[in-house]
């Protein structure tokens, strides 16, 4: 009833719909060894993220969504199982691509749903709690406020006027979105006990949860009650390291500034110039990784 009292409304008023989708906010991942590829139980989790998904497009569609684009954003970016998602979404695969977790936001969509978020590097009780690259940064900040994925995806977002209505993850992610962003709805996947530990809901609570939050979220930003993010017009970006090898690299783009041995700053234009630069020292810092394997 409740998925059916909405439906009327909606019914030819259609929306143009943005999932980012990563894999660490995922209700029962804990481990390495499910989210990583060659991991023993990645496949197991690949499909329980799919089918998140899937209870997400059944409650966007039966709001009458018009165009669902979906954005593969873990690790490789080639997680879901896409035979599995319907014929009319687009699916967003593959890596490296510019703008990261949220290519194509600026592509005239009216909301962005974030699923399988985590909590930010650091974070007591973030369960697989990173930012961006947990082997390369121990902190990201934006304008002095330490910065998670979803802070950073909804600033992009919101740089394009595209409201973030809903979150989805573990608990310290979805605490950090309702102070974020006024009237999100989130979905409190799992509570963490430690880092690699948690109370999860099983796959079912979660796709009801799911399906039922996203009709919520649909509905408020059709009432126009969730509003984007708007980022400032300058972004002053700060980067801290493990170790000094990508700022040793960074230093050799002009604007970088080394405040230490591990930490660059950096005044952009916007969010999308910081946006790059944090995909760049990414892809430095696993390649810098991935050498030192080899040597």
């Amino acid at each position: 009833m409740f998925l059916k009292s909405f439906d009327a409304e909606w019914k030819g008023n259609g929306m143009k719909i943005f999932i980012s989708v990563d894999m660490e906010g995922i209700g029962g991942v804990v481990s390495l060894s499910h989210v990583l590829s060659k991991g023993g139980d990645y496949q197991r989790f690949r499909k329980w993220m799919t089918e998140e998904i899937l209870a997400v497009i059944e409650g966007a569609k039966n709001m009458g969504a018009t165009k669902i684009t979906i954005a593969d954003s873990h690790g490789s970016m080639t997680n879901l199982l896409i035979e599995d998602l319907p014929e009319d979404v687009t699916v967003i695969t593959g890596f490296p691509r510019p703008l990261c977790m949220v290519h194509g936001i600026w592509e005239g969509y009216d909301v962005a749903l974030f699923l399988g978020y985590h909590a930010r590097k650091g974070v007591k009780g973030g369960v697989m709690s990173h930012t961006i690259s947990g082997r390369t940064f121990s902190a990201i900040r934006i304008n002095g406020e330490d910065a998670s994925e979803f802070y950073l995806n909804a600033l992009v977002a919101g740089f394009y006027g595209v409201p973030v209505a809903l979150v989805a993850g573990d608990l310290e992610i979805c605490k950090e979105a309702e102070g974020k962003i006024r009237n999100i709805e989130t979905v409190v996947t799992k509570v963490g006990i430690t880092r690699f530990s948690a109370r999860t809901k099983t796959l079912k609570a979660i796709k009801k949860e799911l399906k039922e939050k996203t009709v919520r979220a649909l509905s408020k930003v059709k009432k126009g009650v969730i509003r984007p993010i708007k980022p400032g017009e300058e972004i002053l970006l700060e980067l801290k390291f493990f170790d000094p090898d990508v700022p040793d690299l960074l230093e050799y783009i002009e604007k970088v500034e080394r405040k230490d041995g591990v930490t660059i700053q950096y005044k952009a234009r916007d969010i999308i110039e910081a946006y790059k630069l944090i995909e760049l020292a990414m892809i430095l810092g696993v390649g810098i990784n991935t050498l030192l394997q080899t040597m």
